[in-house]
């Protein structure tokens, strides 16, 4: 018989500690249709790929506490976004170069196996170093780390120790690379190429900050849509922490990437670390939904983290990323509410009690902007025990979209705005609230909120406020969000 590696022993004892945890599990605050770990610490989406008709996503996971710790891992896949099926945690630190943790990445399917990049972290003496590793797995759950790991040793002149986070993509005969760096206070993307995802070479700076876009760059991402090249960083150094959506040219001759437009990708305080899907025609994201600055409430229930809805990023005709879930979504809509054509008049109008315990809630609100003279309306959800109440809204003389989610025990409670340009007639709400989270988008994705929210109670009421005027709206419609639990351990 075969004696089992390091790794793959230490791969045991992580999925036995998880699955002993995952009975410890309280429910309280378990999303009903996002995705979270079974047990414990997860943090950064790391690896999505599109792999022999699976959607595989990892995950940083910390599979003995729900603390962050030393980071593995973690694996799931799903063929709809809703039904996730647990796998088998894919790496563990094992090796000198990974010590202290398998830090984030991605994954490329190429050469029949599917191939994992991560970046190995370890600290000597005070002195933090990161290095870029490969894993490859030809059934697409059991890993083996490279053999030749390190495969990038150091950063180069102008990076720093902060030197992480590697995306893989492949654009003509040649494999490319974007690590995250910063130096001098200065946040950067580094470019490498490869002809075989094994050998690879230093080009340049990809881009970098333009002194006030962070001190350090983390997890970058490349992609196209639509035509154009994106580059996403989730930037650290500035307050609040930002995830900025680059669009612009790639020039691949060398190596640099010229901006056109600069956006922020979410607004909200938990909205973090992105990363598209490798392998599908649609370009698909996932970001992790907490944040390092909040508390997250569920720790003490023995596990921590989630995923943003998947939402699908296109260019609209003036060349920026709209940001909208993706449809498969609608499968949740379980029941429905619909109102049109209702005028209310500085005042509220409340609808049917929403048990969040039992469900989630999808509302789409749209209004008439040209017809309503409220000078502050919108949507809130008031919990019936103790009032207090979570609240998306408009501001009409600053044309500015909140969410208010300070009398909400909340990851990071506040008001959280977007000024939306004054030239629209309509404007439309979307919102998915699940059991703690609360995700809104803005006229067909034009900008969103993310937000952990963590209710004394599930009784929630919607209700329609206006002030100071009337409130013309077009339609409200709410739907319940339901699914068969689905997906088992393998």
């Amino acid at each position: 018989m075969r004696k089992r590696s390091r790794h793959e022993a230490l791969l045991h004892k992580a999925d036995t500690s998880v699955r002993q945890g995952s009975a410890k599990v309280v429910d309280t605050y378990r999303l009903h249709y996002h995705f979270s770990p079974q047990a414990y610490w997860m943090n950064d989406p790391n690896g999505l790929v599109y792999y022999d008709g699976w959607y595989h996503v990892f995950y940083q996971h910390h599979p003995y506490s729900p603390d962050w710790g030393p980071m593995h891992w973690g694996h799931a896949r799903t063929r709809d976004f809703i039904n996730w099926e647990h796998l088998p945690i894919a790496l563990a630190p094992s090796e000198p170069y990974d010590a202290d943790g398998c830090f984030s990445g991605s994954a490329a399917a190429a050469d029949g196996m599917l191939q994992l990049f991560f970046t190995g972290h370890r600290v000597v003496a005070g002195k933090v170093i990161q290095v870029q590793c490969r894993a490859f797995s030809r059934d697409g759950i059991h890993f083996e780390k490279d053999p030749d790991n390190p495969l990038i040793k150091t950063f180069p002149p102008d990076g720093s120790e902060d030197f992480r986070d590697p995306k893989v993509w492949k654009y003509g005969d040649l494999w490319y690379m974007v690590i995250g760096s910063g130096k001098d206070g200065c946040g950067k993307a580094l470019l490498y190429t490869s002809p075989n995802l094994r050998g690879w070479e230093y080009v340049d700076v990809l881009l970098e900050s333009d002194g006030t876009q962070g001190t350090v760059w983390e997890c970058p991402d490349v992609f196209q849509v639509d035509g154009k090249h994106v580059l996403t960083v989730s930037a650290m150094g500035i307050e609040p922490r930002r995830v900025f959506a680059i669009v612009g040219e790639m020039d691949y001759e060398t190596g640099r990437f010229h901006s056109e437009s600069v956006q922020v990708l979410d607004y909200g305080p938990d909205f973090y670390a992105p990363q598209t899907f490798f392998g599908t025609d649609r370009r698909i994201m996932l970001a992790w939904m907490d944040s390092w600055e909040g508390d997250i409430l569920s720790k003490p229930h023995n596990w921590a983290g989630a995923f943003t809805l998947p939402r699908e990023l296109t260019l609209d005709s003036e060349g920026r990323l709209r940001v909208r879930p993706v449809v498969e979504l609608e499968a949740l809509r379980k029941g429905n509410v619909l109102e049109q054509d209702l005028a209310i008049r500085s005042d509220i109008q409340s609808f049917a009690e929403q048990d969040l315990e039992r469900q989630g809630i999808e509302v789409c609100l749209q209004v008439d902007l040209a017809d309503t003279t409220a000078s502050d309306f919108g949507i809130r959800f008031t919990d019936v025990q103790n009032s207090q109440q979570v609240s998306v809204g408009f501001i009409r003389h600053a044309d500015q979209l909140y969410l208010d989610t300070s009398s909400f025990r909340a990851s990071s409670s506040g008001t959280f705005t977007v000024e939306l340009p004054p030239e629209h007639n309509q404007l439309e709400i979307r919102l998915f609230l699940d059991r703690s989270s609360i995700e809104v988008f803005v006229n067909d994705g034009e900008a969103s909120f993310t937000a952990r929210i963590y209710p004394l109670f599930f009784k929630l009421v919607p209700q329609l406020y206006a002030v100071g005027g009337d409130l013309r709206v077009r339609c409200f419609e709410l739907w319940n969000l339901e699914k068969q639990r689905g997906g088992s351990d393998v």
